[in-house]
């Protein structure tokens, strides 16, 4: 059974991009449903603090999960936020090997186009081990 709280280390981190060495953001702070994570010069602010919590999801401003849009399974899936409803599209796995994947889809959180600059999107692509695949947590 999976842990009833988060591992140490889980709460309120940056989630960094390896080889970009920035972080995912959401832009202007944004709360609306829909808005894409990107990433950004890592400044810890909230709309860069993620929470990892028991039932696999990632959380931002403690209501938001990261999303699947439309429950997507396909390379190209956008990643959004969206309010927290429990379903398979909003969970998450943190692998050893440095990838997030889609708990229904198994596909790569993934920087598009192997993007490192402020403003790269992130969308889901089949794991191929590239470095834009590799993430790390932070305090």
């Amino acid at each position: 059974p999976p842990p009833s709280t988060p591992p140490p280390g889980q709460q309120n981190v940056l989630i960094a991009s390896s080889p970009a060495n920035r972080c995912i953001d959401i832009p202007n702070s944004s709360t609306t449903n829909g808005a894409r994570p990107q990433l950004w010069d890592c400044h810890g602010g909230t709309n860069q603090r993620w929470t990892y919590t028991a039932n696999r999801t990632l959380t931002v401003y403690g209501n938001k999960c990261l999303d699947a849009s439309g429950a997507g399974s396909s390379n190209g899936t956008a990643v959004i936020i969206w309010d927290c409803n429990g379903q398979a599209n909003q969970q998450w796995n943190l692998n050893s090997n440095g990838t997030i994947t889609g708990a229904q889809s198994g596909l790569c959180l993934d920087a598009v186009a192997s993007g490192t600059a402020n403003g790269t999107q992130l969308h889901l692509w089949a794991c191929h081990g590239g470095a834009n695949q590799q993430w790390s947590r932070r305090n």
